[in-house]
């Protein structure tokens, strides 16, 4: 624990003879909270303080500034982590609890105006991870798929995803010639996703499991990198092509939603 060694008033603000130095502590005290912010990723105020060695009242002043300047943000559960800003410079990388908190009011409106079930994805390296689920309400419907792991070539929100590397970042995650699994070789994979780079989402009719059809899509942070996928899926006797259409229209306003919330 860190103390700075100098009284504070009761509303934690420097008194009228505050000098250079005072100024400079304020400085090296909101890198310090940057710094902690990056590292664990959630920050309670009282965390803040204890780890600077100042009243809360101090440690609630520099945050507050942070989140004014976007390095920070504010959650329902009242902890700060990071903002727009340490993301665009990046100094961080969000979470699966954040991702999973920013996305689950989309989720919930995407599966509300389709009644099917919404996934929110990641891909690490050749597969894709569901993150959480929202299910749909109809009595054949595609159950929660929380913590499964599925090829990402093959997954609706792993090609999204895949769709947004270049043929030599492709065969940084299969190698040169694909490696063992079929259809990924970069080339060739590169080639067949470009009609999802076209459309702007992905189909998987059937693909990862039989019977079942899904769309998906990525979402991008605001410096435009891919950072997750939202997909739904449903039984493919609903889920036709003409409704995979529809529900691809839905998806993208989704996708929109969320990434203007990142």
């Amino acid at each position: 624990m860190r103390n700075s060694g100098r009284p504070e008033s009761d509303a934690g603000t420097p008194s009228a003879a505050a000098g250079p130095g005072q100024g400079l502590e304020s400085v090296d005290n909101a890198l310090a909270l940057l710094i902690l912010l990056r590292r664990n990723g959630r920050l309670r105020l009282s965390e803040a303080a204890d780890h600077l060695g100042v009243a809360r009242s101090t440690a609630h002043r520099l945050l507050t500034t942070l989140r004014g300047r976007g390095f920070a943000v504010q959650g329902a559960d009242k902890a700060y982590r990071p903002g727009p800003e340490l993301y665009r410079l990046g100094m961080s990388h969000r979470s699966d609890y954040e991702l999973v908190e920013t996305a689950r009011p989309h989720m919930l409106w995407l599966s509300g105006k389709l009644d099917e079930t919404v996934h929110l994805e990641v891909r690490s390296g050749p597969e894709v991870r569901f993150l959480h689920s929202v299910e749909g309400t109809h009595v054949l419907r595609v159950g929660s798929r929380a913590g499964a792991v599925l090829p990402a070539h093959l997954a609706s929100g792993g090609k999204a995803l895949l769709a947004e590397l270049t043929v030599a970042e492709l065969a940084e995650v299969y190698g040169p010639g694909g490696g063992a699994q079929p259809d990924t070789d970069p080339e060739t994979l590169h080639r067949r996703l470009a009609v999802v780079r076209r459309r702007g989402h992905a189909l998987n009719i059937g693909e990862t499991e039989r019977g079942i059809s899904a769309v998906g899509a990525a979402v991008r942070d605001p410096c435009g990198r891919a950072v997750a996928a939202l997909a739904v899926s449903a039984p493919s006797l609903r889920f036709t092509r003409t409704h995979l259409d529809e529900a691809a229209e839905v998806l993208r306003e989704a996708v929109r939603r969320m990434e203007a919330a990142l």
